[in-house]
């Protein structure tokens, strides 16, 4: 390769170059020089970035049980790679409660108040969000939209001050006005679970009680309680999105033994989940060993199953909703001394370079 042509290649021919080129070697990329990087911040460059179709999810995994450092899993190329985390102040503990378009949502408690920040983990940029008006002692769901177009986004929580589910207030945040408002309060007797899909403009989480899925419109600002009943003996249940679909990946018992792990899809005309698929036998074994449950997330068509806790050396499953492909993960490749607590947590995103805090 003549290193005297490329150095002089024209830069709009560069970044056409540049933006046929896969993420991590645009991450790569940044790293040789400030000509380059600056290039690849310019206004024009994220500007055509934009038009580009998503490269699917990325995983980051936590690797201690402090939440302060992790390694990122990228499915398509099946490789593992560390993306440090945002300098968040060192005396709080950011949990990540929320994603949506490239960016993430986590969520700290100090004595009693929670504070939320929202980060692109690559770009390594981060805000923290304003206070809200009435701050929750407990959280019950969080989730998080981006608009595409103009990449403003909204931040949903809803929560109480008493270990109660009959009041469920909640706030929204606005990124183009930088304020909370609140908005409608739960149905009363909902319980969901803290994460949510988003569907269509609508946010959906998982209630155990009363078993169905509680939703709320982000246009609209409304809630409504969705009966769907879910099939018995239950466990380890993620609801998923996958091209406007919900679908749900779990495990079904057997006494105490989870035998089989499947994957819903909700008939939206009669309210049930249909199976679709089921892991094969052996592969479910290989994975669950004599172990009851397990953890996944997913995004954008692809589900990373993972068992979570910090048991090091565990076996990873990817599984494509859309070809209904089951696969193995690579093994993480960090060096043992930054994997002490293992694989504990783990959350999935869209990587953008082009998306603001």
């Amino acid at each position: 390769m003549d290193s005297l042509l490329w150095s002089t290649l024209p830069e709009h021919l560069l970044e056409r170059v540049l933006l046929r080129l896969p993420l991590p070697s645009l991450l790569k990329f940044r790293t040789v020089c400030r000509a380059w990087r600056s290039l690849l911040c310019s206004d024009g460059f994220l500007e055509s970035y934009s038009s580009i179709s998503p490269q699917g999810p990325w995983f980051f995994m936590f690797t201690n049980h402090d939440y302060k450092d992790g390694s990122t899993f990228n499915p398509i190329s099946n490789t593992w790679h560390h993306i440090p985390l945002p300098s968040f102040p060192v005396n709080e503990r950011y949990i990540p409660v929320a994603a949506g378009g490239g960016l993430i949502c986590f969520c700290a408690s100090t004595d009693g108040q929670k504070h939320f920040a929202v980060c692109n983990l690559i770009t390594s940029t981060w805000r923290k969000l304003p206070p809200m008006n009435n701050n929750p002692t407990y959280l019950e769901t969080v989730g998080m939209v981006v608009d595409k177009g103009t990449g403003l986004y909204k931040v949903v929580v809803a929560g109480n001050h008493e270990i109660s589910v009959d009041d469920i207030t909640t706030e929204v945040y606005e990124s183009g006005l930088d304020t909370w408002r609140m908005t409608s309060s739960m149905p009363r007797g909902a319980d969901p679970l803290l994460g949510t899909i988003t569907c269509n403009g609508v946010l959906y989480s998982w209630c155990c009680d009363p078993d169905g899925l509680v939703a709320y419109d982000t246009y609209k600002d409304t809630w409504s309680l969705i009966q769907t009943p879910t099939p018995d003996s239950l466990v380890s249940n993620t609801i998923l999105e996958s091209r406007g679909r919900i679908m749900m990946v779990g495990g079904l018992q057997e006494g105490n033994i989870t035998s089989a792990i499947c994957v819903w899809l909700l008939n939206v005309e009669r309210m049930e989940w249909v199976e679709v698929d089921k892991m094969p036998e052996s592969l479910c074994h290989e994975f669950l060993g004599d172990r009851t449950y397990f953890m996944c997330v997913g995004t954008n068509d692809v589900v990373l199953l993972y068992i979570g806790g910090g048991l090091r050396d565990m076996p990873m499953l990817l599984y494509d909703l859309v070809e209904r492909q089951w696969s193995r993960v690579s093994d993480c490749t960090l060096p043992d001394e930054r994997l002490i607590d293992g694989l504990i947590d783990g959350i999935s995103f869209e990587p953008r370079l082009d998306i603001l805090v």
